[in-house]
């Protein structure tokens, strides 16, 4: 077979129909709803004898929608872990995380379980794990917590799992039982374990054993890389919270995830075959050598996400490569029945340039650019939080020159959003130089969370657009009813109304008017 465009068309259609079939005799058999479901996309067909750069490979999941009534879903096993150190008082922080916890309970059914703990230097269990019956009294209790002590967060989070793990036995749950632990703070951990590394650990081991850990971060004076380590170790996920009035969406949206849960136990791997010299599944872990693995968040139902696999190869011959495969497997939340995906990735190795550039498939290449962008943007926001603001914007500057130069070829808005995203990066950079080293802090715990929504899936930081929906659209609607250019209810879906108001703000504020929320627009209405 001689190598062009044509073959390699082919060759990937031939791959992706392999990891289809691999997938439907797969763990959950002839089921009529998988709880998850997998395709790929190779940034080309055809690469040339001796090539040099990267291969990338886009891999996409979804989850079903499902019926997530109280009695359709699977039961939930909550464990509430809740910071009443002396830094809650400020700023009413205390009031909304009462308030948010309280409608967490709210939300429950009699066929849940619930525990609460309370930390500051102190650890307390405020109420036990229990089947959900007594909501009234629990809700009193939590309306007594108030602030005292300093902040032992690893006792008060390894206590939450205790509790969960506890009432695994001590009630006899059911297996399709989803447990999930939430920790919620506004410090440093400052007594007891404080070592990072061993926090995140604790939340791994929760992990494997069938408790999941998602924590909320809350002002500017936590750590958000542990944080984020803990809900990554801990198969949950890190939300930060910027303002206290923000809590109780935030507990509503977490509880929500919950609740409706698909596939858990996500475990993603790629398997090199010879020619692979180096593997990296972008954001998450990179290996020298032919394979490499990462657990991932659980997936709740319509949740689509995607990750990026870069490969460095040795295509030394000419004719048909085999570059490896990419292995998925889970467990079903509702039956616990466990499934694999193998997708079996190959290209063809000729001697025709343009019949490689031919085979280009430009989705996939303008998706590693922003993979790339991210990576580097991710040091360099971690750079202008350890002071060194200036290197981080001139890297910030190779980065947006880099990405103009791809998009001369590309021509893809999405590139040019993120363009715009890094240019607001630059400018707030700037601002947080001029002002108090808070304003650094909170620069960087926003980017950090933007980066870390980017590598789970969803962008939604560079451009909010007509069919997004979610936590971000309703804060953009809420922006623009408080500027009376909204007139509708807040519903987190971008409709035609929320178009038509943000156009209306674009008019008024110097910004190119298409009823896009780009970074610009979200920058000048606080929302970036």
């Amino acid at each position: 077979m001689s190598p062009n465009g044509k073959l390699g068309a082919k060759l990937l259609g031939f791959t992706s129909l392999l990891g289809f079939i691999a997938f439907t005799m797969a763990g959950t058999g002839a089921e009529a709803k998988p709880a998850l479901t997998s395709r790929f996309e190779i940034e080309r067909g055809v690469i040339t004898k001796g090539w040099t750069r990267p291969v990338y490979v886009l891999v996409h999941f979804s989850a079903p929608e499902l019926d997530v009534r109280p009695n359709a879903r699977p039961p939930l096993n909550l464990s509430l872990v809740l910071d009443r150190s002396g830094s809650m008082e400020d700023k009413g922080k205390i009031d909304y995380l009462r308030r948010a916890a309280k409608l967490a309970v709210g939300r429950l059914s009699e066929r849940d379980t619930v525990s609460v703990v309370e930390f500051d230097d102190r650890i307390t269990l405020m109420w036990p794990a229990s089947h959900v019956h007594d909501t009234a009294r629990l809700q009193a209790a939590i309306d007594d917590l108030t602030p005292r002590g300093s902040t032992n967060l690893a006792g008060g989070m390894e206590r939450g799992i205790d509790e969960a793990e506890h009432a695994r036995d001590a009630l006899r749950l059911s297996g399709s039982t989803i447990s999930r632990v939430l920790l919620l703070t506004d410090g440093l951990a400052n007594t007891g374990v404080t070592d990072a590394g061993e926090i995140a650990h604790i939340a791994s081991d929760a992990r494997r054993d069938g408790v999941r850990v998602s924590s909320i971060g809350l002002g500017v004076d936590y750590n958000e890389d542990l944080l984020q380590s803990i809900a990554e170790g801990g198969g949950g996920k890190y939300h930060y919270v910027e303002s206290p009035v923000q809590l109780a969406r935030i507990f509503e949206e977490e509880l929500k995830s919950a609740l409706a849960t698909c596939a858990r136990d996500v475990h993603i791997s790629f398997h090199g075959g010879a020619a692979i010299r180096g593997a990296e599944l972008i954001g998450f872990s990179r290996a020298s050598g032919h394979d490499v693995a990462a657990d991932w968040p659980d997936f709740y139902a319509g949740e689509t996400r995607s990750v990026m696999l870069r490969l460095d190869v040795d295509a030394d011959r000419e004719g048909p490569l085999e570059l490896g495969r990419f292995d998925v497997a889970w467990k079903d939340a509702q039956s616990g029945a466990s499934g694999t995906i193998d997708l079996p990735v190959r290209v063809d190795v000729g001697h025709d340039v343009a019949a490689s550039e031919r085979s280009l498939n430009n989705d996939v290449a303008v998706e590693a650019s922003l993979a790339e962008s991210e990576r580097k943007l991710a040091d360099n926001v971690k750079l202008a939080g350890e002071g060194h603001a200036d290197q981080a914007k001139a890297s910030n500057a190779s980065i947006i020159a880099d990405l103009k130069a791809r998009n001369a070829t590309l021509k893809d808005e999405r590139i040019a959003r993120k363009i715009e995203a890094l240019n607001v990066e630059q400018e707030q950079i700037a601002r947080a130089q001029a002002a108090p080293p808070e304003a650094m802090a909170g620069y960087a715990k926003a980017s950090k969370q933007r980066l870390y929504l980017a590598k789970t899936g969803s962008r939604a930081g560079d451009a909010l657009q007509p069919g997004d929906k979610g936590i971000a659209v309703e804060r953009l609607q809420q922006a623009l009813l408080a500027k009376g250019l909204y007139k509708g209810k807040v519903t987190g879906v971008y409709d035609r109304p929320t178009a038509d108001a943000v156009k209306a703000y674009q008019k008024t504020n110097g910004v190119d008017a298409d009823g896009v929320a780009g970074a610009e627009t979200q920058s000048r209405l606080g929302l970036y």
